[in-house]
């Protein structure tokens, strides 16, 4: 009997475990957009003081994004494009913040410093947007999601017991 209720009490534990995994799932889109306003506002900075080609600007930008030299000889919005593909999966964005990336990377360097300088902010405002999602989500499913992992294991449990 003792051995049941321990089984019992694991079951319950690893459909808690399972909702927590998903809640984290949902932090790394957050997470995600942090580091992208850290991002847009480090190339912010060192497009207004650094006259440099917008691949170096990129580079010296922390490390969400790292270009290669093999690759800085190809346009940049296809750069861009290679460096974002997996961003769905490592971070759990949806389609529509794949869309505004590519959107962003394709209005990127291809206006002189004050067209840059104006497009980042304006791309600083949508993925503020995307963040305040982001964070909403966690606030309104984060319980839910562990709750429903707990029910599910407790209810797994009793049908074995």
């Amino acid at each position: 009997m003792p051995l049941k209720l321990f089984g019992a009490l694991l079951l319950s534990l690893s459909g808690f475990a399972l909702g927590c995994m998903f809640v984290q799932r949902l932090k790394l889109r957050r997470s995600f957009f942090r580091e992208f306003s850290v991002f847009l506002n480090d190339l912010s900075t060192s497009m207004r003081y650094r006259r440099e080609s917008i691949i170096g600007l990129v580079n010296s930008c922390g490390e969400l994004f790292c270009i290669s030299s093999e690759e800085a000889y190809k346009p940049f919005s296809e750069i861009w494009q290679n460096q974002i593909k997996a961003f769905p999966k490592r971070w759990r964005l949806k389609s529509e913040d794949m869309a505004m990336l590519k959107e962003f990377g394709d209005g990127l360097g291809i206006t002189d410093a004050e067209g840059q300088l104006s497009h980042i902010e304006l791309y600083k405002a949508m993925f503020a947007k995307q963040q305040k999602e982001a964070e909403d989500d966690i606030s309104q499913k984060a319980k839910l999601y562990k709750t429903l992992g707990l029910f599910a294991g407790v209810s797994t449990a009793l049908m074995l017991l």
